[in-house]
């Protein structure tokens, strides 16, 4: 994943529907993306797959989402004249993939840096058959109070 650009926020768009069509053929209605972070790193930690029968199925789900392949826009970047220049770029890459960098893209587009010093945490929340798309994002600080007395 590449930082904050505007392009982040391009992707995002490009990848929305694709997402929807992907998790739609496999049967899911809802899924949750966890991620959290801190010192300088983060990622997401757990999947969230409804319905729950879908994790207990004959396919196991987690698998099919780490083998199963989509065409997605990922973000990239080169550096030219001094300067990065962002651009998508199309792949195929696993659902799983796809899902972590569409979360972590996201997130990164609103909250840039949301991984360093305190951190953060939160979730996406896809309602596939709603068609909408959520981001709920905390951020972490460390508050202090100084106290200066003179006598």
């Amino acid at each position: 994943m590449m930082g904050y650009s505007p392009k982040s926020f391009e992707a995002v768009r490009a990848n929305r529907q694709p997402l929807l069509t992907a998790l739609a053929a496999l049967s899911i209605t809802e899924l949750v993306i966890h991620y959290e972070g801190g010192g300088d790193s983060g990622d997401v930690t757990e999947f969230e797959v409804f319905p729950v029968e879908l994790r207990q199925g004959d396919g196991d789900i987690e698998n099919i989402l780490k083998t199963q392949q989509m065409s997605y826009h990922c973000l990239a970047g080169e550096y030219q004249d001094g300067e990065y220049r962002y651009f998508l770029q199309e792949q195929s890459i696993s659902i799983d993939a796809a899902l972590r960098d569409f979360a972590l893209t996201w997130v990164d587009a609103h909250h840039g840096g949301w991984e360093n010093n305190d951190g953060g945490s939160g979730k996406v929340t896809i309602h596939v058959t709603e068609g909408i798309f959520r981001l709920e994002h905390t951020e972490y600080y460390t508050e202090c109070s100084n106290y200066e007395y003179d006598l």
